[in-house]
């Protein structure tokens, strides 16, 4: 029995707030969690009180509760986004794959009106729920995005950490793609502002969003800042406590710029300024120095966010995920943008992973750690508390808060055999966020039965996809299809 479906004020405004119900989760796997070490449980049942998860034991438990049917499912615990930038996810997608940059269509969504950003807004969101993801670690893009995901994230009942990225998007493109590193000593002043702005609107997130949504601090990438604005991200961060949230070795440029301005790469560079005093989140990686960062970073206790969609799709080159499997780094798994399909980003991260470490084993300079699926699985859940420092998020046991997804690993063609397998982790290979059939946020079922609950999933689809198709006629007018940039142009 699903629980009550939502009344609907627009295309994601529920007209009361969404409650959690108890209930019974009857599972066919259950993937729990004992002594740190993530174990599956066969025919097991999850019992929710509220918000929590109060017990789970094998087999059926008899009473009067509601009862979710995931028998031919594996349970896992809510994945966590861990570098998500929502708003503009979609409309970039499939028009920059053969080279042409994001610039203009993020510059365009800055340009919408609170409404269309909404649509858009709610249209990505629910594409990342209905993957499987309950907790965002998200880097808006502008104060407006963050306005605009905290708007339909409240609506929803969706547990986030929002940061807003500094530089600002309508002004970052110049400054990361500058031909003078004057233009970088220019915009100190906006980008103090601006993380004084993000200081406040973390502030007023932390004490009105109660446990579901909280403020965080973000910067662009280390290419984009210098000491001052380094200094402020961390008073601001430290004030907020949570974290700050920041691209790290993303791209040679930003390597080159480091060496270039402060004779340092970027790890090393941000240590020597004592930048990661506070818990740091650090996206991509991918041109860090596989012999010094690593221990430089394990040093202190930075979180790596394993982006595995966004590198496979574009033209970046694999992220060193082996590496930082091998050298104990704690690992969170992110959606970044363009693909919102969490089940994607596990699979590719285990199989982009795999070939990655085949090819280059012999002859790395650092040890590397074939990935395993169940490697993927726990960067997606519990090394995604782990980051956050919530020991309630990320695991499916007593006490835990009831963040969890129900994967369907039985119904051929796609994923399953027909019957329940006896190894269902390896079942998430060949699936994707189609399989996923419940998702569950604080106690709140957002999705039952592969469907959005919480909004008018066909208003929100047609409204979103409305936006972006906006987007590309003034992308059209511009003429900007005519002139795409050769492939690695902005590499």
């Amino acid at each position: 029995m699903p629980h009550p479906i939502i009344m609907l004020q627009g295309p994601f405004m529920p007209m009361k707030a969404v409650s959690p119900q108890d209930c019974v989760i009857e599972a066919g796997w259950v993937l729990t969690e004992q002594d740190d070490q993530q174990q599956l449980l066969r025919d097991a049942s999850i019992v929710v009180r509220g918000n929590e998860i109060v017990d789970i034991v094998k087999g059926r438990l008899r009473g009067w509760e509601v009862r979710v049917d995931a028998s031919d499912c594996v349970v896992l615990p809510g994945f966590i986004s861990g570098h998500p930038h929502t708003s503009i996810s979609s409309p970039a997608r499939g028009v920059i794959e053969g080279g042409r940059f994001m610039d203009r269509p993020v510059a365009m969504v800055e340009q919408l009106s609170d409404e269309q950003l909404d649509a858009l807004t709610a249209y990505n969101i629910a594409e990342i729920l209905k993957s499987g993801c309950t907790t965002f670690v998200e880097m808006s893009a502008s104060i407006r995005h963050a306005e605009s995901f905290v708007r339909v994230a409240r609506a929803w009942g969706v547990r986030a950490y929002v940061s807003i990225m500094a530089p600002n998007g309508p002004r970052l493109f110049d400054i990361w793609y500058r031909d003078n590193d004057q233009v970088l000593f220019d915009s100190i002043p906006q980008t103090l502002r601006e993380i004084e702005d993000a200081r406040q609107f973390g502030l007023t997130l932390n004490e009105t969003g109660g446990d579901l949504l909280r403020g965080q601090m973000g910067l662009h990438a280390v290419d984009t800042q210098t000491p001052e604005t380094l200094k402020a991200a961390q008073r601001a961060a430290e004030e907020l406590g949570n974290g700050i949230h920041i691209h790290v070795a993303q791209r040679i440029r930003e390597v080159q710029a480091c060496e270039r301005l402060w004779g340092m790469r970027p790890v090393a560079w941000l240590e020597s300024l004592g930048f990661f005093s506070q818990p740091v989140i650090a996206a991509h990686l991918y041109k860090m120095d596989p012999v010094l960062d690593p221990a430089i970073l394990k040093r202190h206790n930075v979180n790596y966010v394993h982006c595995a969609c966004m590198a496979s799709m574009l033209h970046q080159a694999s992220q060193p995920f082996p590496e930082a499997l091998a050298s104990g780094l704690n690992i969170s798994l992110g959606i970044d943008q363009l693909s919102n399909d969490y089940m994607e980003n596990i699979k590719l991260a285990t199989l982009n992973g795999q070939l990655r470490t085949n090819l280059l084993q012999e002859t790395s300079k650092v040890p590397m750690q074939r990935p395993r699926v169940e490697d993927a699985v726990r960067a997606a859940t519990q090394g995604g508390g782990k980051m956050l420092r919530r020991n309630d998020l990320g695991k499916l046991v007593p006490g835990a808060k009831a963040d969890l997804c129900a994967v369907d690993v039985t119904k051929p063609p796609h994923g399953g055999v027909g019957a329940l397998p006896p190894e269902p982790l390896h079942h998430l290979l060949y699936s994707n966020g189609r399989n996923v059939r419940h998702v569950m946020t604080d106690g709140r079922l957002q999705v039952h039965f592969g469907q959005l609950v919480v909004a008018d999933e066909k208003r929100v689809l047609a409204e979103g996809g409305e936006v972006s198709r906006k987007i590309w006629e003034l992308l059209e007018v511009e003429k900007w299809f005519q002139t795409a940039p050769p492939p690695n142009s902005r590499g």
